[in-house]
């Protein structure tokens, strides 16, 4: 996936929380599964990746009723309602899945897994206090180790973080806004023999600057349940500065949530872009919102081609182009993003790069920080490029 951003329902403290809630009472789960991926070997600062796995979890933990937990880097926690003979299809699909992953990112580890150490099934009917008991004595160890939430002095987003953020706008005002916290970034056509050529600019919030100012200390993940608040609220300062960080009106570039695409503050940026619209806007929506929800993304769709617009999909993982048809999603553009992890899967997946192309799609390669990035990005057939190193190139 380039999933992106996962719906977990929380951290170690939160599913405590959660079964404290439910004592010895009848709940609407029965099972918790403990995940241990620490014998994988599989790379926890790859964000991406990462990202993948927590969405594996939560997808099944959603199917079968429950909720998914990031516990630490490494582990995850998945309370469902599960039958007796889902107790041992539902760990089994999830071996699966993180086999998959493995084969594709660390094959040379699959064989010294002990498949019996990844997964520990706990009847929380009969063994209520020992899930307890175990998650407390893990949430000690977190801390003591520094891997989880509140663990390193941070703070979870609170529902007031959204107004501080506000505060400092409305203090400050649009432009010293803008100028402090927006940055922009080029979406550059490079072909063999010729000179970067841009296309567009994308402009996105500097959420690590909002974290030294408005958010000091909050620990900003975009699977925290208020994240899709805090976004909504950057969209709608994004959209209502917009001529501040883009003055001269040029093709640009905006992340936009699905709830933003028709709300009011959306409806004065086009009265703001008069009879122009959004003919030179390109409205970049996650896929991770995409795939959570078709029928808004389809709506969106039609509301932006409507004004003029273009689509592009947003933060698609390498690993997921094996499975998504690109040109399925009747896009613009399709930015998928770098990672050096990658590089073997968008050689593998040249077709579905080509077929997105052939349906009139532009394939970006984002996140580009290397020549390597650059030069596996046009083996593929890729000739739109964004990045770090694609902005020195046009220095």
């Amino acid at each position: 996936m380039a999933f992106g951003p996962s719906s977990m329902a929380g951290d170690a403290a939160d599913l405590l929380k959660k079964l404290r809630a439910m004592g010895g009472k009848k709940g609407d789960v029965n099972t918790l599964l403990l995940v241990d991926l620490s014998d994988l070997g599989l790379p926890e600062d790859d964000d991406y990746l990462m990202d993948e796995i927590a969405e594996i979890h939560a997808r099944v933990a959603r199917v079968r009723g429950g909720g998914a937990y990031q516990l630490s880097p490494s582990n995850i926690a998945v309370v469902a309602n599960l039958t007796e003979m889902h107790r041992m299809e539902v760990p089994q699909e999830l071996k699966m899945h993180l086999f998959k992953i493995l084969q594709e990112e660390a094959p040379e580890n699959f064989a010294a897994v002990d498949q019996t150490k990844i997964i520990r099934t706990i009847d929380m009917t009969t063994q209520m206090a020992g899930a307890i008991r175990f998650l407390e004595a893990f949430e000690e160890r977190a801390k003591e180790q520094g891997v989880i939430a509140g663990a390193d002095g941070m703070r979870a987003l609170t529902a007031t973080d959204s107004q501080a953020v506000r505060a400092v706008h409305a203090k400050v005002g649009d432009k010293v806004f803008a100028d402090t916290y927006v940055q922009g970034q080029s979406i550059t056509l490079i072909a063999e023999g010729k000179r970067p050529t841009v296309i567009a600019r994308e402009y996105y919030m500097r959420m690590d600057l909002l974290g030294s100012d408005a958010l000091k200390n909050v620990s900003i993940h975009e699977s925290d349940p208020l994240f899709p608040q805090l976004t909504l609220t950057l969209d709608q300062l994004m959209l209502g500065m917009h001529r501040h960080y883009n003055p001269e009106g040029g093709k640009c570039a905006l992340n936009l949530t699905l709830e933003s695409v028709g709300g009011a503050t959306y409806q004065k940026f086009l009265a703001a872009n008069g009879a122009a619209k959004l003919s030179n806007v390109i409205v970049e929506l996650r896929l991770a919102d995409i795939m959570r929800d078709l029928r808004k993304y389809e709506a969106a769709q039609t509301a932006v081609r409507g004004q003029g617009g273009t689509i592009a999909v947003d933060i698609i993982d390498p690993a997921s182009l094996a499975v998504l048809n690109l040109a399925g999603f009747n896009a613009n553009i399709a930015k998928i993003s770098w990672r050096e992890s990658g590089m073997e899967t968008l050689a593998r997946n040249r077709s579905v790069i080509k077929q997105a192309q052939d349906a009139g799609c532009i394939v970006v390669l984002c996140r580009v920080d290397s020549e390597l990035g650059l030069r596996v990005g046009r083996e593929v057939g890729i000739t739109a490029f964004q990045g770090l190193h694609i902005e020195d190139m046009l220095i």
